[in-house]
């Protein structure tokens, strides 16, 4: 079972990690490998949540 995680949940102006990791992901769907996506839907929660915690 993954995490779900909006399609647009990386997209935070300007900060090059959410795009990259954004981009993982997408790379990883459209090779239908799905322990990748989860995967970076683990470091795009953390990620995100360094972004509400102002770091």
């Amino acid at each position: 079972m993954t995490t779900p995680v909006p399609p647009n949940a990386a997209k935070t102006e300007g900060c090059r990690e959410c795009k990259d990791l954004e981009c993982g992901r997408e790379h990883a769907a459209a090779e239908r490998d799905l322990s990748r996506v989860t995967d970076f839907n683990v470091l795009i929660c953390r990620h995100q949540r360094a972004h509400a915690n102002g770091s």
